[in-house]
């Protein structure tokens, strides 16, 4: 089990160890796929998160829910971040999760995979408040088809979207700038500005 979680993306560890903060405060001695899933909710940056943003689900709501479900689970006083499990519920989904991304052809167990595999262990919490097959969906469409190959890996799925302007869908939508493209004229017209600012 131990190797399994050298092979996590860096958010699916950062989800993890949120999971695990979320069990110590409200007192449970294992960390279940609720904790995971609100540490997923929670972070801003989450591939989970950024599907949610698409498919405009109040988060909040789920975040609630989550923590609710967190604290109706068995509680224990003495409970340390030493003590603390990983339930079973867990070791099975990230087994599943490994399946999955390795089917996909990814050397590393992110977000995105970690979802597919489990969402129907996952509609009970989440499909109160959204679609989980549009939930499916949204998630292969942020992928686009990519591999996992590096821990930063699910960091890197929306980076051309989130930093980069789709020029073939503006101009598609005519929502093109007509300047674009047009670089002989521009120079022109600077070299006709700067010389009536020296006259």
């Amino acid at each position: 089990m131990n190797n399994i979680f050298e092979k996590l993306t860096n958010q699916m560890t950062e989800a993890i160890e949120s999971g695990i903060s979320l069990a110590l405060h409200s007192q449970n001695p294992e960390v279940d796929n609720i904790h995971i899933l609100w540490g997923l909710v929670t972070n801003t940056n989450s591939v989970l998160n950024q599907a949610l943003n698409k498919m405009n689900v109040d988060k909040t709501a789920i975040e609630l829910e989550l923590k609710s479900a967190a604290n109706n689970l068995p509680k224990s006083s003495g409970v340390t971040k030493e003590t603390i499990k990983i339930s079973r519920n867990v070791a099975s989904s990230l087994q599943k999760a490994e399946a999955y991304a390795t089917s996909l052809g990814d050397k590393y167990i992110a977000v995105d995979t970690w979802l597919i595999a489990n969402l129907d262990d996952f509609k009970n919490y989440l499909g109160k408040y959204l679609d989980v097959m549009e939930l499916k969906k949204t998630l292969e469409a942020i992928r686009g088809g990519k591999q996992i190959t590096d821990k930063s890996g699910d960091e890197n799925l929306e980076a051309l979207s989130k930093y980069g302007v789709n020029l073939t869908e503006k101009a598609l939508n005519g929502e093109l700038d007509p300047v674009i493209g047009r670089d002989e004229e521009i120079q022109r017209m600077m070299q006709i500005l700067i010389r009536k600012t020296k006259n």
